[in-house]
């Protein structure tokens, strides 16, 4: 009889323990999911990290790179060189919900997609 108890308080630890740890994936994927939604197809492709997952998952930044071609300068063309351009965004979250979504690098997307909560991008499409 003791043991029933016993088992019962184990499982229910476990599973209370690692309902939370969903969480930050789930996150982390969402995050991860609208950097690829928001990341114009006319740039090259894009490769990208595990997500980074702060404390109780509220912010998440996903770091990639994308190589970039770059011409010669003279005039006859020798060899184009190549560059990693580096990519981040940025996203909050308030439990499972999305606050905010924001590109760091590179500039053009910075510009894009400034800081701003979500909510605001679901009203400025319906206007």
């Amino acid at each position: 009889m003791k043991h029933r108890t016993f088992y019962a308080v184990a499982a229910a630890a476990v599973l209370t323990c690692t309902a939370g740890c969903t969480t930050a994936y789930r996150n982390g994927q969402e995050c991860k999911a609208k950097m690829v939604e928001t990341y114009p197809a006319s740039q090259p492709k894009l490769t990208y990290e595990i997500p980074r997952v702060a404390y109780q998952s509220t912010r998440v930044v996903v770091e990639g790179s994308y190589t970039k071609k770059i011409p010669p300068a003279g005039v006859t063309p020798i060899k184009t060189t190549s560059v990693q351009v580096q990519a981040a965004v940025e996203c909050t979250f308030e439990g499972d919900t999305l606050k905010t979504f924001q590109w760091l690098t590179p500039a053009d997307l910075a510009e894009k997609y400034p800081l701003k909560p979500a909510a605001a991008d679901a009203d400025a499409d319906t206007e």
